[in-house]
């Protein structure tokens, strides 16, 4: 599946080929696909030609420009050092997990060499995998390891979770960390199954205590026990962030009235029957009457897993304008999203910072945006492997050439075009079907059949030009993410970029860290 978008495919249409140097399509041309991926890497094992000298420079420069993307290791004494060495002097005590017998991570010895394998990402225990993908379960749990170092930086033991979907990162956060957490999601079907995984998981640990209890009566887990019912599970509430909400509308938001609580406290109305779950909500619905809420805890962290577009930013001017939240750790998404300048009056995401706005040339276009979600490692692993699918990159631009031939006026970019095992495809019968999903008339004039089929020996071409322009995706994302560090400074406030996530398996892997 991908989003039919002229920017992936206008190769033949505007003759991209003929943009290229000549010394470079001398001897891009001549390249297989395992030395291509040699421009995506920092080392050349596999390239067996000479490189002109202005290519290798191309090379040098996008990886000399581009943030190093290899992950850290969040458990290693330097990077805990690191958050230490710059703490407040009231940095409150080290944040523990729940001393449970079911861990956040398995035994090294219980570990594959292979991270992921049968949908599992087994360095996870399998208790906090339900519901997940190996992609979502890699980036929690690494997220999680770092929110857990921020709260104890920062003194703040109250996480707001902001874009949550179903809630997969805060039960980390509570049953891991310790963590109190609360949930903002524009969607409202994902509260109540957050709260219904929260119950779940809350369930599920519990019954393992009492499986080991039952083993092995040497165990007393009567205090693990105690500690799972008394750990408040996190509270979801439903509401659409928007780039201008102010501090106080946030603020107002996590303490409203459409939250779902997983507080079991109850209305004491007489009404009330404590058995009925209506009444686990803020409000009693027979009597009308709310529950108090309690006050905030004046120490907040704000949290955003790959939030989208313009999400990410308005998180950083939260956080930058609001006294009570002291920390943020927040991992962007969808960079195409983004408000930019020309298209927005004020609160742009892109540029955010000063410095970057009274750049030159500051600007991206949305086609450098979208190439920068793109993932560069899955590509050049792609390249490596040589699969059949690597033609289909030839079969899109031939079908963006027929497209225009028939309807010069098409309207790109909304349209969703998925074709399985298209690979196995002859190109006329991957085009009838596709101008049939576009809506388009399925027949193809013979001459220009003959004309597009005639080019289909050029597909190793139109993957060396994604290749190349693929190159230049981790230097635009450095861009972005920079003028959100440089935002930050010039709101006095320090921030660290540190790649989390192995971006083999989460492209988007820089989280954005900062506490006051």
């Amino acid at each position: 599946m991908y989003m039919y978008h002229p920017q992936n495919n206008n190769f033949f249409v505007e003759d991209h080929w003929k943009k290229l140097p000549s010394s470079w399509k001398d001897v891009l041309c001549c390249m297989d696909t395992d030395e291509l991926s040699d421009l995506l890497s920092v080392t050349s094992k596999h390239c067996r030609k000479v490189l002109p000298l202005s290519l290798l420079s191309f090379k040098s420069c996008t990886q000399t420009y581009s943030l190093g993307r290899s992950p850290v290791n969040l458990d290693s004494h330097k990077i805990k050092q690191t958050f230490q060495d710059n703490g407040r002097c009231d940095v409150m005590e080290s944040n523990q997990s729940i001393p449970l017998p079911v861990q956040l991570e398995v035994p090294d010895s219980l570990k594959s060499k292979h991270s992921v394998q049968d949908g599992q990402y087994l360095p996870m225990n399998q208790c906090f995998r339900k519901h997940i993908k190996p992609k979502k379960q890699h980036e929690i749990l690494q997220l999680g390891k770092l929110i857990s170092l921020l709260s104890q930086a920062s003194g703040s033991k109250h996480v707001i979770d902001v874009g949550s979907g179903q809630g997969h990162l805060s039960r980390i956060l509570t049953f891991g960390h310790s963590l109190k957490v609360t949930t903002v999601e524009a969607s409202g079907c994902h509260a109540p199954k957050a709260a219904k995984f929260d119950k779940d998981m809350s369930y599920t640990i519990r019954s393992h205590l009492k499986r080991k209890l039952k083993e092995s009566k040497t165990i007393d887990t009567t205090d693990e026990t105690c500690a799972v019912d008394s750990i408040p599970l996190p509270n979801h509430v439903t509401c659409m962030i928007q780039p201008n909400t102010t501090p106080d509308d946030f603020l107002q938001v996590i303490n409203s009235e459409t939250s779902i609580s997983n507080d079991d406290s109850l209305c004491q109305c007489p009404n009330h029957d404590p058995d009925d779950s209506l009444f686990r909500l803020q409000t009693c619905v027979k009597c009308n009457r709310k529950r108090e809420i309690s006050h905030l805890d004046k120490r907040l962290l704000l949290t955003g897993l790959h939030a989208c577009g313009d999400l990410t930013p308005t998180i950083l001017r939260v956080f930058a304008r609001c006294d009570d939240i002291r920390g943020v750790a927040s991992v962007g998404c969808c960079y195409m999203k983004i408000s930019t300048k020309e298209s927005a009056s004020e609160d742009a995401g892109y540029p955010m910072s000063k410095f970057v706005s009274e750049l030159p040339d500051h600007q991206l276009t949305y086609e450098a945006r979208e190439m920068a979600c793109h993932s560069l490692d899955v590509y050049r692993q792609r390249l490596l492997d040589n699969p059949p699918n690597l033609k289909l990159h030839c079969y899109r631009a031939l079908l963006q050439e027929l497209v225009l031939h028939k309807r010069p006026d098409f309207v790109f970019g909304a349209t969703k075009l998925t074709i399985k095992k298209a690979e196995q495809m002859g190109f006329e019968k991957y085009a009838k079907i596709a101008l049939d999903k576009l809506g388009l008339d399925c027949e193809i004039d013979s001459d220009m059949l003959k004309t597009l089929l005639s080019k289909l020996s050029n597909w190793k071409d139109v993957v060396a030009f994604y290749t190349i322009r693929l190159a230049l995706a981790p230097v635009v994302e450095t861009a972005i993410l920079l003028d959100r560090m440089f935002y930050l400074q010039e709101q006095g406030i320090s921030s660290y970029l540190i790649p989390v996530f192995d971006p083999s398996l989460s492209p988007r892997n820089f989280a954005l860290v900062a506490y006051k």
